[in-house]
């Protein structure tokens, strides 16, 4: 009898135990970090005005990123969702109320990153579709970017040039609006 008391007892104090060494950790961490720096997930990170520290899960690797590694990071997600037909990658690199200003069959309209996205819904996700995408440049002033991204088509057959605004929401840099621009020549020209 007393047996089967002190297992289920051990496990208890056990496991809050554990909760309570990660519940100090994350508060020594953010004392550590006192106002200037946030957590903003449960997996250890922090932001800063212009840097996001991230503690592996192991808690030996530190990895600081500047806002510019983490504006191209959103950048690369917004090129990979499109290369690949990811449209959670291409709405996540999207603030919900962001627009979009393209040139299409259609003459010059306003889109919703749900309705870019779903351009992509006929290609098979992770299927590469053969967009080439590389970031050209990125300017930051405070809290606010401009991008410039060069797509090509598969084998080169036509190259845009994407512009982009980008703001840090809630410590994550998201997209607030995009244009783009074919600058390759067509035959019809």
């Amino acid at each position: 009898m007393k047996t089967l008391l002190i297992i289920p007892l051990s496990l208890i104090f056990t496991l809050s135990f554990s909760q309570t060494k990660e519940k100090t950790k994350q508060e020594l961490l953010a004392s550590i970090y006192q106002n200037n720096k946030k957590v903003i997930n449960y997996d250890k990170s922090f932001v800063s005005d212009d840097r996001l520290f991230y503690e592996s899960i192991q808690g030996t690797n530190a990895i600081l990123l500047t806002d510019e590694e983490l504006i191209k990071q959103t950048l690369q997600n917004y090129i990979t969702g499109s290369s690949y037909n990811k449209r959670g990658l291409i709405k996540n690199a999207f603030a919900k109320n962001a627009t979009l200003y393209l040139t299409g069959k259609d003459g010059f309209k306003r889109y919703t990153p749900e309705e870019y996205a779903d351009f992509f819904k006929k290609g098979t996700a992770g299927e590469f579709n053969g967009r080439d995408g590389k970031i050209v440049s990125v300017k930051i002033v405070k809290d606010i970017a401009t991008a410039k991204v060069e797509i090509a088509g598969p084998k080169c057959k036509w190259v845009y040039v994407d512009l982009f605004l980008l703001k840090k929401i809630e410590g994550s840099w998201k997209i607030i609006s995009k244009t783009a621009t074919r600058i390759d020549e067509t035959k019809n020209n």
